[in-house]
């Protein structure tokens, strides 16, 4: 798909870039769709591309050796799959999927481990994004810790509204059962409860956010501390 049919700038890391740098990146870039259940990394196997996202919501997950899982990230239009690479480990024992379908930019991992290794204005940048990433790890730890089911839930509604650019999105229970650690049945009760306060809407996971600032306030503090750290570093 030519570039020209999506902005390259959809995605915030790459708005971020001077337009020089980023001149020099377009030739490589390819706009590739992803559809639900896409794998962009997979446990054990070098990564060849990094995908930066500008519609659609890439999922990170930890397996226990029983088959439980739980959500460890999401990447969505802030940022990019394949940190290894820039940190020269190759590979991860992590998969990352497509949770919601759209679209991203692809390149092959050399290019950017070669710009990354310059030293300019690319590096600076995916050094500050690597740090959204841990402080995101460790709150999400603090939060999976202490707060509430709601809490939390509100919480991953809106990092999902983020990384997708909308407030409308497609998201299962099941998979809001992984993030959130919780059973099914759980995820159900909770999603009821914020719809009830007129909060959220949805059918047959489809997610609608109708009371964004609402969202916010029955969210816990973890998603403003973060959202504040990444504005600080990236721009609104």
């Amino acid at each position: 798909m030519p570039l020209q049919v999506l902005n390259p700038t959809a995605n915030r890391l790459l708005a971020c870039l001077p337009e020089r740098d980023l001149q020099s990146l377009l030739p490589h870039f390819e706009v590739v769709s992803l559809a639900h259940g896409d794998h962009v990394i997979v446990p054990g196997v070098p990564i060849q591309h990094i995908y930066f996202p500008l519609n659609a919501l890439l999922s990170l997950v930890t397996t226990m050796e029983d088959g439980s899982s739980v959500e460890s990230g999401v990447i969505g239009r802030e940022g990019m799959s394949g940190i290894p690479v820039l940190l020269s480990a190759e590979q991860t024992t992590m998969p990352t999927f497509t949770q919601v379908p759209g679209e991203a930019l692809k390149i092959k991992s050399e290019i950017i481990k070669e710009a990354y290794d310059r030293r300019g204005a690319l590096h600076t940048l995916l050094n500050r994004y690597m740090h959204t990433v841990v402080v995101l790890g460790s709150y999400s730890t603090a939060c999976n810790a202490l707060h509430k089911i709601e809490q939390r839930m509100a919480r991953w509604l809106l990092l999902s509204s983020d990384g997708v650019g909308a407030d409308e999105f497609d998201l299962t229970h099941e998979f809001l059962a992984v993030m959130l650690g919780v059973r099914r049945a759980s995820v159900s009760e909770t999603a009821a409860a914020l719809r009830h306060d007129g909060l959220i809407d949805y059918t047959r996971g489809h997610i609608k956010i109708t009371d964004r600032g609402g969202l916010e306030a029955a969210s816990c503090e973890c998603y403003g501390k973060f959202k504040d750290e990444y504005e600080r570093l990236f721009g609104g």
